[in-house]
Formats: structure tokens, sequence, C-alpha cells
């Protein structure tokens, strides 16, 4: 940002006008935001967490499934009657079916930590688009600037080196005539010399910079045109740093982190206390035995659980997860504070530029 902002500040002063005009830093940077494979990650991070949103308000509704089965059974059976023993013999082919309904009633507050947790990783995610999309569009600014710049250098070193190889020519002339001496001839070729070093290193920084355009922007630079508009800015430090604690999107992420953590306690207590549900089953049986063909039964229950004992295990859980809010708490205030010191460097930066 610091850089950013002191190659805007000077950008009217050094660069020049480019002959063709193909692209304006608008175009770069839509073609950043269409392109840029990180905010694709992004968008995709905040599509996946609106999954969790809807695995949270799936719990609230009832469970249904079914189940069956089918087979092919011989049965044989040996009886002792008035007329002596009799073996009787069939084929059967069983078949069950079942359905069943669950509706949770009660889960501890389990449910409604899992739909703020939810709720929460969705803020977070879109808070992290958001600054994956600041920092993309603020690489991309910097970017084009800096192809413009390293162009404009190129075209001053080469400038520099055409009027030193002239000096030269016009020292070797004065020399034949007995003007000068070889000392200055000598004094001449050594400036030219660091002239060609000095463009042949401008040509592979702006090299770099072309390379650093295409890899954020997605395509080559072609006849930019140059920036000379400069981007608004608060009045104040007192205001920019007002600004950034609110709306700074690495804070309200930290701020999402932390409402996460709370709801995890939440959904850790809740294996501490009562669960209730009602189940619905209706089961149908053909073909049980020899003397039973058919069942049907159908049956509600209400079903309670409290547990009582489970080894210490939910409890280390819910103070593990207490833990991880004090945690949070404190990742949220050192990123309060890293925030205000960029703020305040990048403030300081650009009162420097200007």
């Amino acid at each position: 940002m610091r850089n950013l902002f002191a190659s805007l500040v000077l950008a009217p002063a050094v660069l020049a006008p480019c002959p063709a005009l193909a692209d304006t830093l608008e175009d770069a940077l839509v073609a950043a935001h269409v392109n840029n494979p990180n905010l694709l990650d992004a968008r995709l991070a905040v599509r996946a967490a609106r999954e969790d949103r809807a695995q949270a308000i799936s719990n609230y509704l009832p469970s249904l499934g079914i189940s069956g089965s089918v087979g092919v059974q011989s049965v044989e059976s040996d009886t002792d009657g008035i007329f002596g023993p009799s073996t009787t013999e069939a084929d059967l082919e069983p078949t069950t079916a079942t359905a069943q309904v669950t509706q949770q009633i009660f889960t501890g507050f389990r449910r409604s930590g899992q739909s703020r947790l939810a709720n929460a990783n969705i803020d977070g995610a879109r808070e992290g688009l958001r600054s994956r999309e600041q920092d993309v569009l603020l690489a991309a600014v910097d970017a084009y600037v800096g192809v413009l710049r390293d162009q404009d250098i190129v075209r001053l070193r080469e400038e520099h080196v055409i009027g030193l190889e002239r000096l030269l020519s016009g020292t070797r002339r004065r020399l034949d005539v007995g003007e000068v001496s070889r000392t200055d001839v000598a004094q001449a070729q050594t400036r030219l010399a660091g002239a060609r070093a000095n463009l042949a290193r401008a040509r592979a920084d702006l090299e770099t910079s072309r390379a650093r355009y295409i890899a954020i922007i997605g395509r080559p630079p072609e006849g930019l045109i140059m920036v000379t508009t400069l981007p608004e800015t608060p009045r104040s430090l007192d205001e920019a740093v007002r600004m950034a604690d609110d709306a700074h999107p690495d804070l309200r992420r930290a701020q999402s982190a932390e409402r996460a953590a709370r709801a995890q306690v939440t959904i850790e207590r809740a294996a501490l206390l009562p669960q209730v549900s009602i189940v619905g089953r209706a089961d149908e049986s053909n073909d049980l035995s020899t003397t039973e063909l058919r069942r049907e039964s159908t049956s509600a229950v209400a079903q309670f659980s409290m547990p009582l004992f489970e080894g210490g295990y939910a409890w280390s859980r819910t103070r593990q997860s207490r833990i991880n809010v004090g945690r949070a708490e404190a990742r949220t205030e050192a990123q309060r504070r890293e925030v205000v010191a960029n703020v305040m460097a990048a403030w300081s930066d650009l009162s420097a530029s200007r």
C-alpha cells in the first residue's frame, strides 16, 4: 500500500502519455476482478460457507428414512401327532419394509449454536472475499502503474544512452584536433558503459513488471494509458483510522471468527444437556413363518436422554471452546492494532509522497 500511494502520487509527474490507447486502469481492474484465480477461490469459499447454513437449517427439520429387505427362505419342521411324526416343508419369500420419521425437539441448544456458527462462517468468508478483492485490485493498480513507470524509465535511459553516444563521438572528434585528452575520451566511454548497464537493468525491470501484470490482470499490457486521477483519501488521519476500524475486512473477519468461537461453546455445552426427540415408525413384514404370514405395526415414541458421566470428555471440550473464545478475542485485538498501524504508516507515506 505504501508503494502504491507513492506511485499514484508521482505518476502524473513521471509518466508521459502513451501513443497507443488500448487499456485504461478501469479496464485492467475489471479484468483482474474477472480473471484472477485468487478471487475465484474466495468466491467459492463463500459458496461453501453458505452450505454450512443449509446444513444447520436441516437440523430443525424432521428426518425420514425407509428400509426394506427381500429374500428366500426354506423352512422344514418336524412334529409329533396322534398319527405319529410328520414333516412339514415350506418355501417362503420373507419381505420387510420400515418407514421411520425422527423429529428433534430439544438438543441442548446445539441447533441454535450451529446456526450461529454457520452465519459467523458466512460473514467471515464474505469479509475474506472483500479482503482478497482489495488485495487483488491494489496489486492490479500497482502493476498497471509499475508498467507505465518502467516504460518511461526505459525511454529515459535510451535517450540518455543516445546522448552519451553523441557526446563520446564529439569528444573523439575533439581529440583528433587536440582539444581534449585521451582521459576525457575514457571518461565519456565510462559514462556510456554505465548508462548502457542502467538501460539493461531498466529493460529487465520492465519485463518483470510486465510478467507481474500478466499474473495479476490475466493478459499482457498493451498501450496502457497514463493515470491522471488520484484516489480519494480521508481528510485526516483520525478519519482514516475510524474508517478502517469500522469497515476493514480483515478486522471484521476476525470479529466473525470471535462470534464463531462463542457459537462453538454452545455446541460443545449441548453434550451436557438433555436431548428430546420424537420417533414415528411403521413396519410391515410378510411370510414371517409358516403360521404367521403378515404383520403390520406402527409406533410413536418420545425419546429422552441425559448424560450423567462421560469421563469428563464433554466438560473438557466445553472448557477448551471457552479458551478458544479468549484466543479469538486476543486475535481480534491484535488485528485491530495491526490495521491501525498500517493506516498510520500508509498515511505517513502518502503525506511524504505529496
